[in-house]
């Protein structure tokens, strides 16, 4: 139970001091992509196979690539036919991950980290400003300084996305 919107609150300030921190380490980037870890809205992991195109596209096995699901509503918890799904109780307050299963996502050096999800909801920026990923890619948005790669395509274009994100991968030598 989130009383009066703290939780939220708590990790909007987690966000703004991360933000105002510089990184201590910097991470070098991946020689080849050999993992993938992808950040997406429950919903639409239910109408787009994007870890098939994912998996073809970057020549690797089921096991390389990683989705964490996230459920703003909360609606999905229990829904028998979706994975696993991150709501809002499965962050404490500051934006401290609760949950292990989202702890062991978020803890993982991936060498990508793809954010499929919609970055206004706090609990996202909370997920990409603790993952530890060497490189991350997403749409574009007001507050994408969480991402290395920021793709401007309306966030409904999954496709333009992926294929423009390929593009630059490869312009980079990482595929």
């Amino acid at each position: 139970m989130d009383i009066f919107g703290l939780k939220a609150k708590t990790a909007a300030k987690f966000i703004k001091k991360s933000g105002q921190s510089p990184e201590e380490v910097k991470k070098s980037l991946p020689g080849k992509i050999r993992s993938i870890g992808v950040i997406a809205d429950v919903d639409l992991f239910m109408i787009y196979d994007f870890t098939g195109k994912l998996i073809g596209d970057f020549g690797l096995a089921p096991n390389q690539v990683q989705v964490a699901l996230m459920d703003p509503t909360g609606n999905n918890k229990d829904n028998l036919d979706a994975p696993e799904s991150f709501d809002q109780e499965c962050f404490g307050l500051y934006g401290k991950v609760k949950n292990p299963a989202l702890d062991e996502f978020v803890s993982r050096e991936f060498d990508l980290l793809i954010n499929y999800s919609n970055t206004e909801w706090i609990f996202t920026k909370v997920t990409l400003a603790r993952s530890q990923a060497r490189l991350k890619a997403g749409f574009d948005a007001d507050n994408s300084g969480w991402q290395d790669i920021s793709i401007k395509v309306p966030v409904n274009d999954i496709d333009t996305f992926h294929e423009e994100l390929i593009k630059y991968l490869r312009i980079m030598n990482l595929i």
